[in-house]
């Protein structure tokens, strides 16, 4: 197992043993292995001897049964901080310390841009593939450059800790750099470089021995590195760099001027070692990789010339960025497709990198290191050769197939071969076509077949370039400069890390054999370590427990029967093969515990490393080994016109002896025997010399891990991870580390954690104890008894050191499996409790109902048998009816026929009478005729004398009258004048507001004396109405006068006059009647202006005495900040108004200035955030203003975003509406807004700005209104230039309105509707009444439109008769269908409702990523019910007014861009941008009337939710499926903080402060973080909610006396209603608390909820059983379910708009319905 890289049982690896059932507690954390995810979590449900059964995160519903021998890891449960999931900077500091735990720790540090890690000495780099911004910037670099490492993981830290130790301690360091290729070991080695040179520089100045040693790194990585399938720079060979430090003169100085503590070393010169550069790479290359990054360089440089040879430098680079300018030389090379060796892939350019530019800097690099000017000609002409020697074919002559010569086509590029190393044509051919042997008697020269000639041409274009590279490095050495008598430096080794590939040959067994030889350095030092931490603690150990590879090494290094020795050995045999060399391995390893075979494959061997079992194939192992070159060419070379091209030969060890055979000879004669040359023996030698060299320093360590191999950006790929952890040694740090005592605690956590399991006298006995260590040696002593914990082979089970204890694997798992049983007993204890407490809660409840129940069911059966006697009363009453009917009838019929006989007798005897009758009729009416003209002429002549009787009277009545009107009319006119005088003396006295006071006195003078008049006018009046009616008495005196016919006939002419002159004076008298009436009318308004002007006196008595004690230092007095501070909400305000001040105004009033003065005033330190938030629409400050801490809410001008800036009117305490004193329109919009805070209930604060007044502008606004205004709304209203004024004056509020809080209502208790307390029987009394229709006070009180939504479209007579009665939402209808693809639509939201009258916008998202946005227009209800003033910007005179039809829905804009599903979708808060999320990795904003796309904003993972910052829209909050969360800044993309959790967060939604941010995740549960500022997110807790995923949250507002909620679902099966807890302190989410749990059909689709406002309050939410849930959320309705029925499949996604009269359900297969509610008022019953 421990070959594979499993751990064994004392590094955490649980196996299933025998008495497993006693081990494995239910509810054990663990990791298990997994497919894809190596390592997922799981959890223990049951165990027994012979299995284990668990259950998963994904799967908490599946269980998976684990068998024996399957490798479990116990698992720690999940911490968090302020910023998130808590990620340990050193892995040792696990409570389990395991392969799942290091995995699981590195990927949730590299989510969040954490990329450096330790485990122990090592320090783990994670290549990001990306800039990281300021992580080694200047300023980070200088801050490590401490005199004590810091213990923050980073590569500056490690650097500084090698700095420090040559500094400190004067002992020269290693820093061991390894990992696989693209893991980033060139980009760490030159930061450990540039730090180093950084700290070495004298006083902080970068001297020509740091620029050389920087600028060698680029050099060397031209010729050394090459664009790999795994890396675009990858290292072909390993390197170590010495770089020397010795101590300056100035010592004390230099030490002060740095501030670094000891004695501070300056860099002084460097060494670079090479180890096996790839050779072979120059002639081959695979599919999607590139040559050495200079062939390609030069070629680009080349190419640029059109034709010419001569390159001048610098072209691209600036004169002021070079040493000096110069001209080279690029004959032989062109453009980059005429050359073989940079043919041979298709790959031929890199990503961002210009190939002339870097030409140019490795020029640059050149010069800085000090490269003569002829050297680098040279240099270039032997890269030119290598090119050109490429493109050399060979063809066989004519006659002989065994001969090879050069090719016809080839001879322009032979011949300049020839040229450029300064060979005769014919010599050269001669050498590669040609071979010699060389016999005892002579020399056999023979030609050699094309194949050969070919393998000579690489083999000698491999030389040159393997001796010009090593030049390169040679001269670097010299001309930086090496300091043979300067003994301390710090060495850095950049080397290849362990490979394993599929086919694996000689250079893989020697890069291994370089890592088991690291890696058993690595072993020992992590073992001194050990030992120096046991011997600290004093506590014994075993060296047994540790591991060894030792064996691994001497397997591979053995002089006679190691590996390399064998394939020496081979390689001296003649006719030695490759099948030769591995039967000699088989027979001499056979049966090695690090050494097998595959019988499959007989030239197959394996190599058991630390890492892992190793595939070799030893095809070609032989020829890789010798890299020989033939003598010929050899000799050729060294008879070059070049000397440069002589030197390379000559001073090369391999090719010296052929050239100079003499001295060869002297030196084989003189005793010394020369050892034939080998790649491995070479190697081995060099190896050899280099851990001599690392075995005398004092080593640090950096593995390099390349995250995935797709070389992205923010992707983890687990299984490539893990497999680098293991190749690296990173696992073996673990093994090593935790092999003697895995587990180890403080002595206070180990007595805190355990002493719950041990015996209450041993506990009571020891926790006086003060000592920790002797209490927790004294209580495992106890717990050893206890629980029989098992003896380890070696050494003790526990140890107690000083400072910590230690534990085996063994021990530490029977202590904790026993706390945790005795957890879960006594959770269960506690739960069983819990559970009878709350069952007989129920069963006192169901008594009560049940007594409730049957009094009903009692009273129900009383009117059930009156009902039965009220029956049979009313049939008897019928029957009695009936009989009597049917009498009625037969008596009608007898009484007809009496009828009918009377009525013959009766016109018998009537047609008699008829005749005398007549007779006597006729003879009245001549009687009648005669009388009547005998009195009419007595008539005719009394008529005419009463008519001139009356006449004369009333013409003398009338002229008299006449005089007694015109002097009344006389006194009239004089009052109105003195009305008059004194309506003008009350407008005079408006106008004083200084002399009020006289004002008032005279005006209740003038009261008086008004009062006086109108009572003499009235008793005027008096007179008037009594010489009226004395009028009225004479005349119908006169009239029965001249009735009297003995009186003698008054004229009727002069009668009729008075009459009329009478009916004159009546109109007259209405007339000053009405006038009289308007002048008490006016009277009444006079005593209200009155009123008025002293309600404005006292006003401005209170406000000017506030405003005098506001200056002082006190502050204010509490008399006059009481009304100011008294509150409509009850003496306390509600608890949803968190925001102290808030802020308003009209655009360009000053607002910002005024909070910037105070701020700089009162509160500097929050100038910076100020400025930072500065352009954000709404801005959350925090000013301390003197003892208080004040919560201020800038809120902008912004006409667009009035409507967000409205919503925080009810979240405030007091609002300042600011004006400008000298600009009208921003007084009128302030007055507007004042109204609108006190509908709120907010206190409001009318604050007029007098800056450009000061500033010598007039003032233009009336000042008294103002103050009328504030005082009609309950506030205050200000004028000045200091924001300080008014804010004094609210502290004072703040401080006298807020009183101590009592004492919570015992638990169970609710409230009434009246506010009184009532207990939860009583409440649940109430709910059984509301199910028996018992609750008719309720009902009385809600709006007459009870159900969802709000009325909004007229019925129909036939809707109304078709509808159900009693079921509210029997008035709920479909109006309209929308579809426009038949994709999925997994989400809407309206938008744009308070920017248009006539229309509002739906937006809809689909699965195919289409997003649709319709128009959908009001209807006329709708447009009623609003207001022209939510409307000022509504310009669009074509959409103005709505058409006639409401369902004409038109298409607004298409957006058409994501490849993927849309997981989220939502507008901003200018409502003009729509921002949607995708599985496709991206967020995307897109212009609404448009459709345009205008912002990009890509991830290494989906994304399924993002959501803006309240307080800065130019944030947002964006979530990955690799469960972190990023704050993104929308204008330019920086990601300024990455926060992770434990799994997926599928919902955002903050709360309606805007300061709390409430996540849903994946496994139930929901996060809440704290929005501290604009830029930051601080995690505050974490509840666990459901089973399911959270798919949707919606937050609700405080409202009908409920506190504020949040609407939740869940994918199991359920809606969640929970309660939100604010304070203390106040305005703090502290709690969420689940009120209820509805039932929702929902288990597979990301399922969508929302609001609506009607009644008191309603959840709406899709489901998948095809329906629309809705529950009410009234007091007393039971959350009662009611749904809609119309679509065939599953409902997906529902929304309201916010007026609550549009229902928007969308479902699975595109379609999209919306409901309104009918209104049926106009309709008769």
């Amino acid at each position: 197992a421990q070959a594979r890289g499993w751990l064994g049982p004392s590094q955490g690896v649980v196996g299933l043993g025998r008495d497993m059932a006693t081990h494995y507690a239910q509810g054990t954390l663990i990791w298990i292995k997994h497919e894809e995810e190596v390592w997922v979590q799981a959890e223990i449900v049951t165990s027994n001897d012979k299995e284990i059964i668990v259950k998963t995160a994904e799967q908490p519903d599946g269980r998976i049964v684990l068998g024996p021998n399957e490798p479990i890891f116990l698992r720690s449960t999940d911490v968090f901080t302020s910023e998130g999931l808590s990620v340990l900077d050193d892995l040792t500091q696990l409570t389990h310390l395991h392969e799942p735990a290091v995995l699981s720790s590195l990927q949730n540090r590299f989510d969040i841009d954490k990329i450096y890690t330790f485990t122990g000495p090592i320090l783990i780099a994670l290549n990001p593939f990306k800039s990281i911004p300021g992580l080694y910037s200047e300023e980070v670099l200088k801050s490590f450059l401490t005199p004590k490492p810091l213990g923050k993981p980073h590569v500056f830290n490690t650097s500084n800790a090698s700095y420090r130790g040559i500094c400190d301690r004067h002992k020269s360091q290693t820093v061991l750099i390894s990992g696989e290729s693209g893991a980033g070991k060139t980009e760490t080695t030159k930061f450990v470089m540039k730090f180093l040179a950084m700290a070495g520089a004298s006083d902080g100045e970068v001297t020509n021995v740091e620029k050389q040693v920087l600028e060698s790194n680029p050099l060397l990585e031209a010729f050394g590195n090459a664009r790999t399938l795994r890396n675009d720079n990858s290292s072909r060979f390993g390197k170590f760099i010495e770089l020397q430090f010795q101590s300056p003169s100035g010592t004390a100085k230099a030490a002060v001027n740095t501030g670094v503590a000891g004695e501070r070393m300056r860099l002084c010169g460097a060494r670079i070692q090479t180890y096996l550069l790839e050779k072979v790479r120059v002639i081959d290359q695979q599919e999607g990789e590139r040559n050495y990054h200079l062939f390609y360089e030069a070629c680009a440089a080349a190419a640029s010339l059109g034709g010419g040879t001569t390159y001048k430098y610098p072209n691209v680079l600036s004169i002021d960025q070079v040493k000096e300018p110069l001209e080279l030389s690029l004959e032989g090379f062109s453009d980059m497709a005429n050359f073989h060796y940079t043919t041979r892939s298709s790959c031929k350019t890199l990503k961002d990198v210009d190939d002339i530019e870097m030409f140019e800097r490795r020029l640059h690099a050149m010069q800085t290191i000090g490269i003569d000017t002829a050297d680098v000609q040279d240099i270039f002409r032997v890269v030119a050769c290598v090119l050109n020697l490429g493109n050399t074919k060979f063809d066989a002559p004519p006659g002989n197939s065994e001969g090879s010569s050069v090719m016809n086509e080839c001879e322009a590029n032979f011949s300049m071969v020839c040229k450029l190393v300064g060979v005769e044509r014919k010599a050269l051919e001669g050498a590669l076509c040609h071979t010699t042997r060389v016999t005892r008697t002579e020399k056999i020269r023979s030609p050699v077949n094309v194949r050969q000639a070919s393998d000579n041409r690489d083999a000698l274009a491999k030389a040159l370039y393997g001796i010009v590279f090593n030049f390169i490095v040679k001269g670097s050495n010299m001309a930086i400069g090496y300091k043979n008598d300067v003994k301390l430096f710090v060495g850095v080794l950049d080397i290849f890390g362990f490979e394993c590939f599929k086919m694996n040959s000689f250079e893989q067994l020697c890069i291994n054999f370089t890592n088991e030889r690291l890696q058993q350095f690595f072993n020992q030092f992590v073992f001194k370590l050990e030992e120096q931490l046991y011997e600290r603690e004093g506590i014994p150990w075993d060296p047994l427990d540790f591991p060894d590879n030792q064996d691994a090494v001497d397997i591979m290094q053995a002089k006679t029967t190691g590996i390399f020795a064998i394939l020496d050995e081979e390689c001296m045999v003649p006719q030695g093969s490759d099948q030769g060399f591995c039967n000699k391995l088989m027979k001499q390893h056979k049966g090695h515990r690090r050494f097998d075979e595959i019988k499959q494959k007989s030239n197959w061997f394996i190599v058991k490393h630390f890492a892992g079992p190793v595939n070799y194939c030893t095809e070609g192992f032989l020829d890789k080994n010798k890299d020989q070159l033939s003598n010929d060419i050899i000799e050729c070379m060294g008879k070059s016109s070049n000397p440069f091209v002589v030197n390379l030969f000559q001073n090369d060890s391999k090719y010296s002896e052929v050239l100079n055979p003499d001295e060869a000879k002297k030196e084989e004669t003189g005793g010394k025997k020369k050892k034939k040359y080998t790649v491995s023996s070479e190697f081995k030698d060099q190896l050899s010399s280099l851990m001599d060299i690392v075995d005398t320093t004092e080593p640090h360590f950096i593995r390099c891990i390349k995250p995935n191999p797709q070389n992205e950006a923010d992707r983890y790929d687990r299984k490539g991870v893990t497999e680098q952890l293991r190749y690296g040694g990173v696992l073996q740090v673990v093994q090593v580390s935790r092999a003697g005592y895995p587990v180890r605690i403080n002595h206070q956590e180990c007595w805190d954690d355990y002493k719950i399991i041990a015996a209450p006298s041993t506990v009571s006995g020891l926790k006086h104890l003060d000592d920790g260590k002797l209490r927790a040696q004294k209580l495992l002593e106890h717990l050893n008894t206890e629980l029989h914990m098992p003896k380890p082979q070696h050494g003790n089970s526990w140890a107690v050191g000083k400072t910590m204890v230690f534990f085996k694997q063994t021990a530490f798992e029977r202590l904790k499996f026993a706390r945790l049983e005795l957890l879960i007993k006594s959770a269960t204890l506690i739960q069983a409790n819990w559970r009878r407490k709350i069952r007989r809660d129920m069963y006192k409840a169901i008594c009560v109902f049940t007594r409730h129940i049957q009094a009903l069911l009692y009273s129900k059966q009383a009117r059930g048998d009156l009902l039965v006697r009220r029956k049979e009363t009313a049939a008897t009453k019928i029957q009695a009816s009936g009989r009597a009917s049917v009498e009625k009838r037969k008596y009608r019929a007898v009484l007809t026929k009496v009828i009918r006989i009377q009525a013959w007798r009766r016109a018998i005897r009537g047609r008699r009478h008829a005749k005398e009758y007549k007779l006597f009729v006729s003879a009245r009416r001549i009687q009648r005729t005669w009388r009547r003209r005998r009195e009419q002429k007595v008539y005719k002549a009394l008529r005419t004398a009463i008519l001139v009787a009356q006449q004369r009277y009333r013409m003398h009545s009338a002229k008299s009258q006449m005089k007694k009107l015109k002097q009344e009319a006389k006194e009239v006119g004089a009052l109105m004048a003195k009305s008059q005088k004194a309506q003008e003396q009350a407008t005079e006295m408006r106008k004083r507001n200084e002399d009020l006071e006289a004002v008032q006195l005279q005006l209740q003078s003038e009261k008086k004396t008004l009062s006086e008049r109108v009572k003499r006018l009235e008793e005027a009046l008096s007179e008037k109405q009594a010489e009226l009616e004395t009028a009225k008495t004479e005349s119908e005196e006169a009239a029965k006068l001249a009735a009297d016919t003995t009186k003698v006939v008054v004229d009727s002419e002069g009668l009729a006059q008075l009459h009329k002159q009478i009916e004159d004076k009546d109109a007259e008298l209405a007339a000053f009647q009405a006038e009289l009436a308007e002048m008490k009318e006016k009277f009444a308004k006079q005593a209200q202006a009155l009123q008025e002007a002293e309600a404005n006196y006292r006003t401005l008595l209170k406000s000017t005495t506030m405003q005098t004690m506001a200056m002082l230092p006190g502050g204010m007095g509490g008399g006059a900040s009481r009304p100011l501070a008294s509150n409509r909400m009850g003496g306390r305000l509600a608890s949803n108004r968190n925001v102290d001040i808030q802020l308003v105004g009209y655009q360009g009033v000053g607002k910002t200035a005024l909070l910037e003065g105070l701020i700089k005033e009162h509160d500097a330190a929050q100038l910076n955030k100020f400025y930072e938030q500065k352009p954000n629409l709404m801005s959350h400050h925090q000013i301390q203003i003197g003892d208080r801490l004040l919560k201020m809410l800038d809120c902008s001008g912004n006409t667009r975003a009035q409507h967000l800036v409205k919503e925080w009117f009810g979240r405030s305490q007091f609002v300042v509406v600011v004006y400008d004193m000298s600009n009208p329109k921003t007084f009128d919009y302030a007055l507007e807004l004042t109204k609108e805070v006190n509908n709120a209930g907010a206190k409001v604060v009318l604050f007029g700005n007098r800056y450009k007044v000061d500033q010598g502008q007039q003032v233009a606004v009336d000042v008294m209104q103002a103050k009328d205004v504030a005082v009609k709304n309950e506030g205050m209203a200000l004028e000045g230039s200091m924001m300080i004024d008014p804010v004094r004056l609210i502290i004072n509020a703040i401080e006298h309105q807020e009183q101590p809080e009592g004492l919570d209502a015992a638990a169970g208790d609710v409230m009434s509707p009246d506010g009184t307390r009532r207990s939860s029987i009583s409440a649940a009394i109430d709910s059984v009444k509301s199910w028996f229709g018992g609750a008719g006070a309720e009902r009385s009180m809600r709006s007459p439109n009870s159900g969802v939504l709000r009325p909004s479209l007229k019925g129909t007579k036939a809707m109304k008769k078709d509808r159900r009665e009693g079921d509210v939402n029997a008035d709920l209808r479909p109006v309209q269908e929308l579809q426009d693809s038949e994709s999925a639509v997994t989400c809407i939201c309206f938008g744009q409702e308070r920017l248009h009258k006539a229309y509002i916008l739906l937006a809809t998202a689909s699965k195919d990523g289409t997003v649709v946005i319709y128009r959908c227009y009001r209807t006329e209800m709708e447009i009623a019910m609003l207001m022209d003033q939510d409307f000022p910007q509504d310009d669009d005179t074509q959409f103005r007014d709505p058409p006639a039809d409401h369902s004409n829905i038109a298409v607004h804009s298409r957006l058409v861009g994501h490849s993927r599903a849309i997981t989220s979708i939502f507008f901003n808060l200018l409502e003009d941008q729509l921002v949607t999320t995708s599985i496709d990795k991206s967020v995307r904003f897109w212009g609404v009337d448009t459709g345009e796309m205008l912002k990009v904003f890509t991830d290494s993972s989906p994304v399924p939710v993002a959501a803006f910052l309240p307080f800065n829209p130019q944030v947002f909050v964006a979530a990955n499926s690799n469960a972190v969360l990023r704050l993104v800044n929308v204008q330019n993309g920086m990601v300024l903080q990455k926060l992770k959790v434990e799994t997926e967060v599928r919902a955002l939604k903050f709360d309606d402060t805007g300061l709390f941010l409430l996540a849903g995740t994946k496994n139930g549960s929901i996060h809440v973080l704290e929005a501290s500022d604009s830029s930051t997110l601080k995690f505050k807790f974490k509840v666990q909610l459901a089973r399911g995923g959270v798919t949707c949250i919606t937050f609700v507002p405080a409202s009908y006396g409920q506190p504020p909620c949040l609407l939740v679902n869940t994918s199991d099966s359920s809606a969640t209603i929970i309660d939100c807890n604010y304070g203390p302190p106040a305005g703090v989410l502290t709690n969420l608390g689940v009120r209820h749990r509805v039932r929702v059909a929902h288990s597979l689709l990301p399922l969508k909820c929302c609001y609506s406002p009607s009644g008191q309050g309603y959840l709406i939410s899709g489901s998948e059983d095809k329906e629309v849930y809705i529950y009410s959320l009234a007091k007393g309705s039971n959350y009662k379910m009611q749904y809609l029925k119309h679509h065939q499949v599953p409902v997906v996604a529902v929304s309201v708009n916010l007026q609550d009269t549009l229902l928007a359900s969308a479902d699975s297969l595109g379609r999209i319905v919306l409901w309104r509610r009918m209104d049926f008022s106009h309709l008769p019953d």
